[in-house]
């Protein structure tokens, strides 16, 4: 018998491989447009891109403020520009196509679903979320998949984790058991809201955290604590 059977996960870096297509959707996004590939190119993406969906998670400024002044910090680095809406709307279908798993995620689903009920919480966004979910390989697995966009709040809100045990109809939070690897959305909100947490420390990197009930580096290291 499972010690939890209410699972929540995230999805970019907890089951899917988020770097890996980001990556490869960047790239494929410069090329449709014939702009260069500048060396350092994926590492200056990542150094704007992380900060401005803090600032997005902080209520700082909107989705369409995010990505224009993604696109703009990013024209600048290259050095060649195209209309940011296009650009934008071209690479999240790329990254949309992108349905790739993290090591483990599948096989530990696998095991996980006979038993385990699941939901998905994410903030990314409903065009990328929603077509890469319905092509992965693991949708069969979810009852439910919160995406921020659509609901309007967004991890580390307690709100977003209420509305998902409402629709899962889970009424007490301190059986589910959220899994993710951002601290702050995923960890410390869950725990706001007074679920138990796992985090998934995909950087495996030293820390002094405290908010976590347990912690994973592996994916099926999960089942380890079930």
């Amino acid at each position: 018998m499972y010690k939890y059977t209410k699972l929540i996960f995230d999805a970019d870096n907890t089951l899917f491989d988020f770097d890996r297509a980001e990556e490869y959707a960047l790239i494929q996004t410069l090329q449709h447009f014939k702009m260069p590939v500048p060396e350092g190119l994926v590492d200056f993406y990542r150094s704007i891109n992380v900060p401005l969906w803090e600032q997005l998670d902080a209520k700082l400024i909107t989705i369409k403020e995010l990505k224009q002044k993604r696109a703009e910090q990013l024209f600048e680095f290259i050095g060649k520009r195209a209309d940011f809406n296009a650009f934008s709307h071209q690479y999240l279908n790329e990254l949309a196509n992108q349905p790739v798993l993290l090591p483990t995620v599948e096989p530990t689903l696998e095991e996980l679903a006979p038993h385990c009920e699941m939901a998905i919480i994410t903030n990314g966004l409903s065009q990328v979320q929603n077509t890469r979910f319905a092509l992965s390989s693991i949708k069969h697995h979810f009852k439910v998949m919160v995406i921020s966009e659509e609901v309007g709040m967004s991890k580390p809100d307690p709100e977003i984790f209420a509305h998902a045990c409402d629709l899962m109809q889970w009424s007490n939070p301190k059986e589910v058991l959220m899994v993710g690897d951002n601290y702050r959305a995923d960890i410390q909100g869950a725990a706001q809201f007074g679920m138990q947490t796992c985090w998934f420390n995909i950087r495996q990197q030293d820390h002094d955290y405290t908010d976590h009930h347990h912690e994973i580096r592996v994916f099926d290291e999960l089942l380890r604590h079930l």
